[in-house]
Formats: structure tokens, C-alpha cells, sequence
């Protein structure tokens, strides 16, 4: 019995027919449509008068959900009601989902039914018959530009990612791959598709797509509305590491006249660069302000994560200040990454130790032993107690020593041991940077912005104060914007936020 969690598997080198294999995938002249059936062409380039700003008037919002995500973890339901129930003040609202799943469709709409808005916010939103997407609609759906002629051009990057599949195989990793991922990153693929149909159709204006050969997701790419283009080291290296390559193609695609290439945070994370750079203009440039632990590390991988978005954000900000002398910098609070206390490690250490004798014992069926309730759990300690001490009379789980000397005992790793290696299996960051503004056609602003709570009275003071400052900075450049909390405490292990799951289409000068 092996109560240890899993150490991430090292990355290898590839061998050089691997690396070849991949440029070839890269750019290719193809990509396939989810059907399998059709194709998406990549296509030639058109000519850009600019990329739209994110910060500029908008016809809508636009968001995609899961149903049956949604309704197997209530609180993202909620979460998606509460930028319903803000961003309905402001734009219209698209919302991209699969009909068919017409049970969770139903219980999300009821969700809605008892919202006191309800009128107001149903008035405003439209639900899309489209297909099963996930929620971050920032990193598959399109980037806007205008044309020469006016017109709405729609840039749909290749949102799979080609090196992925290739990494897993050539990583051989213990854990089963996700099929179901893939089949969401297909139907990503092609929504930017249904995007520009509908623009078109809803709002009657001339809407073009355009096909670069590019792997890229929307939250890695960052423009500032005077032709520079950030994107982080890893989509570099996603699109074979040539940097003289890319330029060319977001100078012909995007209209770019320099491409930036900043640092992602570490850890096992998503390496986008909006939860640590936003442009709130042309020449305002927020930047974090990393607020590190006030507690000691619990273990040497900790620290050095630590240190790793330490450093990540301050490399950012040299380069940034160092090319854009003439910008404003605003620093905005980024609370600490967050880590699992050594009380709830030792529980996790404890809790795989009871499953491992449960299993061994046949005191639980394996295949019901991580379907388990928080009472069966309970249940299932003191039925393993009662079996260990057969054996050992006055075992005890109680505390931290008497769990060491346990797992001791049955040739465990010892409780110190397990902490000193324990690695949480995502890099928790929560960000204020990663928000969404709004920008309504009579002028009215606002930008909605995560909110993150906690039960320790010193954290949730410090979250209070945080949020203040978060306000001012937001105020800086738009004094006039309204300030809507989203609580995303139910993202924080999900890697994303409110500019991940939201998308903006900008307002034709011509309206």
C-alpha cells in the first residue's frame, strides 16, 4: 500500500523526428471540422485596418456553457447567473450551449426563473443552439478586427493544441487521457464559425472569418491596439519555437507591427497571460502586485512556486517597462497562491492511507471507494480502525503523531516525508487582472471583476482591503465604470476566471 500522491511526471527531450512531426502539425493547410467530415480551411489573410480593442464600445457579450457541467456543480451555475444578472445592465448576451441536453437546460433556466431580475435579465440574453462547448470561450472563440471596408473580421486560431497528444505519448502518463477533452477542443474549433454566422445574421453586417496557421488560445494573446501582440514563451514553443515564423504570421493575419514574447506563471497551471498583464487603453498597462504568504512554506515545492510567480512577474514587468518607458503602470494586489494547510495535507494523507486498507481489507467495493460522501468517509475511517487494530490494539488516526505512527507501522511513508513531497495537482492562482470589461453603446462602463472570499479572519481582512485597491486601479483609467463583484471561489481550482469564460464583440463604427 502506497499512501503517497503521485509526483508529476518529468518532461523528456523529444527526439529530433518527433520535433519535425510537430512543425508539420503546426501549420497545417487543414484543420479538421468536429464532424470529422467537413474541412476548415486555413485561409489566405485580409488586410486589417486594426484589431479591436477590448476597451472599446460593444455590440454584445458573449459566453458558452456546459449544462451538464453546470448542473453537476451547482456553484458554476451560479456563477454564470451573476454575469447574467451584471452584464444584462450593459450588452446583450450570447450564450452558446447544446440544447439537446434539455433536462440541464431546464434546471439551469430555473435557476434564472427564481432570480428577482428575471424579466430584465431573460430580456437581454439569448440562448444559442450550438454544440457541446466548455466555458472558456476566450481561448476558442474568435479575435476581432476591422477591415478596410468596414467590415467585422472574425480570427479563428487553431484552438487544439498539437503538441499535447504528442507530450502525453511521449510522457507515457499513469493517468488514463481525457477523450472527452478532445471532443470539446474539436467543437471549440468550430465555433468561431457559428460566431460570425450569427453576427452577421443578428445584427445584418458584413462579417469575415479569417483562418491563420496558427495553435493559439485567446487568453495568451494580448493586443494594445497600436500593432503590439503578447503571447506567452509556451505559445511560442506550441507553434515550433520559430520566432521569425510567427511574427510573419501575426503580421499578416493581425496586422501586428512587433510581437512580444512575455512569461506565463509557473506550476501546473493554464499559461495564459491574462491573469497577469491587461491593457486598460493604449497607454495603461496593469501589472500584479504578488502578495506572497505571510506563513512559512509547507515544503521546498511550495516555496519554489512561489519564488517561480515572484520572478514571472517581475521579468514581466522589466521587459514591459523597458519597451514602454512612455506607458502608465498601475499594479493591481494578486493574493497568494493558494496552497492546502498542513492540517488538511495531513487529512489527504490520513484519508488515502484509510482507502488503501479499505481496498486491501475488501472492506469497500473499488469501484465505489471515490464516489464516497463525507460521512461515508467517516464511516469508512472507523470501520478501517476497527480492522488495524486487530493488529496494532492502540492505533490511532486522531492526531498527526499517532497517524505517523500508523503509517510507520504498515511501512508507509512516514507523515513528514509525504508532506515534504506533497504537490497539489493544480497551481491555484486567483487574479483581479483576469476581468471583463463592458463598454455599452450610450457610454456607460464597467467591468466585472473576481471576488474571492475566505474563513480565516486575517485573509478575508486582507481580501477587503485588496478589493479597495483593486477599485482604485480599475478607476484610474475609468473613473466613470461601475465595479460588479463576481464571486469566483468556485474557479479558483479550475485555473480561470471572468475574462476566460467571457468574450466581447466590438460595435461597428458604422452603427
Amino acid at each position: 500500500m502506497n499512501t503517497e500522491e503521485p509526483l508529476l511526471s518529468p518532461r523528456k527531450a523529444w527526439p529530433l523526428r518527433s520535433i519535425l512531426l510537430l512543425l508539420l502539425i503546426v501549420a497545417p493547410s487543414q484543420h479538421a471540422a468536429p464532424s470529422g467530415k467537413g474541412l476548415f480551411q486555413i485561409t489566405p489573410p485580409v488586410e486589417l485596418s486594426r484589431l479591436a480593442n477590448e476597451w472599446e464600445p460593444q455590440h454584445a457579450l458573449i459566453l458558452s456553457i456546459s449544462f451538464p457541467e453546470a448542473m453537476e456543480d451547482l456553484d458554476i451555475a451560479r456563477n454564470f447567473v451573476n454575469v447574467l444578472d451584471a452584464a444584462h445592465l450593459y450588452l446583450d448576451i450570447y450564450v452558446f450551449c447544446e440544447q439537446e441536453k434539455h433536462k440541464e437546460y431546464a434546471h439551469f433556466l430555473s435557476l434564472i426563473h427564481h432570480h428577482p431580475r428575471v424579466e430584465a435579465i431573460m430580456k437581454k440574453t439569448h440562448f444559442i443552439d450550438s454544440r457541446s462547448l466548455l466555458r472558456w470561450v476566450r481561448d476558442f472563440g474568435p479575435i476581432f478586427g476591422f477591415g478596410r471596408n468596414s467590415q467585422l473580421i472574425t480570427i479563428d486560431m487553431v484552438y487544439r493544441d498539437p503538441m499535447k497528444s504528442l507530450e502525453e505519448e511521449a510522457l507515457q502518463l499513469d493517468e488514463p487521457l481525457d477523450p472527452l477533452r478532445d471532443f470539446f477542443n474539436l467543437h471549440g474549433d468550430a465555433m468561431p464559425a457559428e460566431v460570425a454566422a450569427l453576427l452577421e445574421f443578428e445584427y445584418e453586417i458584413p462579417v469575415d472569418i479569417v483562418r491563420p496557421p496558427v495553435s493559439m488560445d485567446g487568453g495568451d494573446f494580448i493586443s494594445d491596439g497600436q500593432g503590439n501582440i503578447f503571447v506567452s514563451r509556451q505559445t511560442l514553443v506550441r507553434n515550433g519555437g520559430n520566432r521569425s515564423e510567427l511574427e510573419g504570421v501575426f503580421r499578416q493575419y493581425f496586422g501586428s507591427k512587433q510581437l512580444h514574447i512575455l512569461e506565463a506563471l509557473p506550476g501546473r497551471t493554464v499559461p495564459h497571460l491574462d491573469m497577469i498583464v491587461k491593457f486598460l487603453d493604449h497607454e495603461t498597462i496593469v501589472l500584479p502586485d504578488f502578495k506572497e504568504s505571510a506563513e512559512e512554506a509547507i515544503n521546498a515545492y511550495h516555496a519554489e512556486l512561489s519564488r517561480g510567480a515572484r520572478s514571472v512577474i517581475d521579468k514581466n514587468e522589466r521587459y514591459l517597462r523597458k519597451h514602454f518607458p512612455d506607458h502608465k503602470f498601475l499594479k493591481m494586489p494578486m493574493p497568494p497562491i493558494l496552497f492546502k494547510s498542513r492540517e488538511e495535507i495531513v487529512n489527504q494523507a490520513k484519508q488515502s492511507f484509510v482507502k488503501a486498507v479499505a481496498l486491501d481489507k475488501g472492506v469497500v467495493a473499488a469501484e465505489k471507494i471515490n464516489r464516497l460522501t463525507d460521512l461515508q468517509l467517516a464511516d469508512l475511517e472507523k470501520a478501517v480502525l476497527t480492522t488495524i487494530r486487530k493488529e496494532l490494539p492502540k492505533a490511532d488516526l486522531s492526531t498527526s503523531e499517532s497517524l505517523d505512527g500508523v503509517l510507520r507501522h504498515y511501512g508507509q511513508l512516514p507523515l513528514d516525508a509525504f508532506i515534504d513531497r506533497y504537490s497539489e495537482p493544480a497551481t491555484r492562482y486567483r487574479s483581479y487582472i483576469n476581468s471583463v470589461f463592458l463598454h455599452a453603446k450610450d457610454g456607460r462602463q464597467a467591468f466585472l471583476v473576481p471576488q474571492f472570499t475566505s474563513s480565516g479572519v486575517g485573509e478575508s481582512t486582507s481580501f477587503k482591503e485588496w478589493e479597495r485597491e483593486v477599485e482604485r486601479v480599475y478607476r484610474t483609467a475609468w473613473p466613470e465604470a461601475k465595479i460588479h463583484w463576481i464571486n469566483c471561489d468556485s474557479m479558483v481550482s479550475d485555473l480561470g476566471f471572468i475574462h476566460c469564460a467571457t468574450l466581447t464583440v466590438p460595435l461597428l463604427k458604422t452603427d
